[in-house]
């Protein structure tokens, strides 16, 4: 799953992709380089970041998606929003499936759209908001606290009509968690494949892989990416959502061939 950012403030690639041109190169240059899922996102959900509302969402999501599904009709197209009607409105104009870091606790309306549509939903552990997360970044054992707060929220979405086979799990690397969290988590991966739904994880770039190889660039941290997708391989991961489409590729090529 390539990451195609077309904000102005994420962590690592704000503003670069943020006008309509530049965005269908980047994301066409990520197809080419061996990306299957195009993951757009116009809300960045950094740490500290601002929201700016669902309205900028959808006048920024709307041209490139339509765009994409006439140059790429062949690639699913996934939408990172924690909006009801930011879904609502790309589901009804060809994207393929959302990608909620919220996990529907931001908007619980989103599972209504999610039911209706019938699509698939990426459900992400995360507590609190951009502002807040890294407050709440408190467990009695990481590994059992994020399960049993995912196994709720899938519960709830199940509730609401969505199905089982909708639902793809991200145990929500960097959302909430600090270096320890996510290093447990990742050693642990087995345990979120074992609940049976798909899993994605996104620790592309991600701060703690920075404070792991002491790099403060983001841009800088793909060897560090490259052993966590490696990981991943190994430990049965479904979907890794990455920058560095190219380069993760071959991890992942030359895992399976190993493992």
């Amino acid at each position: 799953m390539a990451i195609v950012n077309i904000t102005e403030d994420s962590f690592s690639d704000g503003g670069l992709y943020k006008d309509l041109p530049s965005a269908i190169k980047h994301a066409s240059l990520c197809i080419k380089q061996g990306a299957n899922i195009l993951d757009i996102g116009a809300q960045s959900t950094r740490p500290g970041a601002s929201e700016v509302g669902p309205e900028t969402e959808i006048k920024r999501l709307v041209p490139l998606i339509k765009e994409l599904k006439l140059l790429h009709p062949e690639i699913p197209i996934s939408v990172d929003t924690f909006h009801h009607s930011v879904a609502e409105k790309v589901l009804n104009i060809g994207a393929d499936l959302v990608n909620d870091v919220s996990g529907g606790r931001h908007d619980p309306e989103i599972y209504n759209v999610i039911a209706n549509n019938g699509s698939p939903y990426v459900l992400t552990h995360s507590r609190g908001n951009s502002k807040t997360m890294d407050s709440l970044a408190v467990y009695t054992n990481v590994v059992k606290d994020v399960k049993n707060e995912l196994s709720n929220q899938i519960d709830l979405a199940l509730s609401k009509g969505i199905k089982d086979e909708q639902i793809i799990i991200d145990p929500g690397i960097g959302f909430a968690k600090n270096v320890d969290h996510n290093l447990t988590l990742l050693r642990n991966l087995e345990e979120f494949v074992s609940m049976n739904y798909p899993v994605l994880i996104g620790a592309s770039r991600k701060r703690f892989i920075g404070s792991v190889i002491n790099e403060t660039d983001p841009n800088k941290r793909i060897f560090g990416m490259a052993a966590v997708a490696s990981r991943c391989v190994s430990a049965g991961v479904d979907i890794l959502r990455v920058h560095d489409i190219k380069q993760i590729s071959q991890v992942i090529i030359m895992t399976k061939s190993i493992i």
